[in-house]
């Protein structure tokens, strides 16, 4: 559980260094800081969370397939 927990704070902080990173290049290149540095850490963070909660789908998934598994 711990590898799966590590998972998801590394998909959350890459969403948000990517989208860090975006923005930051973006306002660098048109001159207009911070306006696309906010945007895109606000949807790197949406992504992030959606992968998390992709991921943490996947792991009750598992859960529930290895709990139907032992009933049987």
């Amino acid at each position: 559980m711990a590898n799966m927990a590590w998972r998801m704070v590394i998909e959350l902080v890459a969403g948000l260094g990517i989208g860090f990173g975006i923005g930051y290049g973006l306002d660098a290149l048109f001159g207009t800081m911070p306006i696309f540095l906010v945007l895109f850490i606000f949807l790197g963070l949406a992504a992030g969370i959606k992968t998390m909660m992709r991921t943490a789908k996947e792991v009750q998934a598992d859960a529930d397939r290895n709990a139907a598994e032992k009933k049987d």
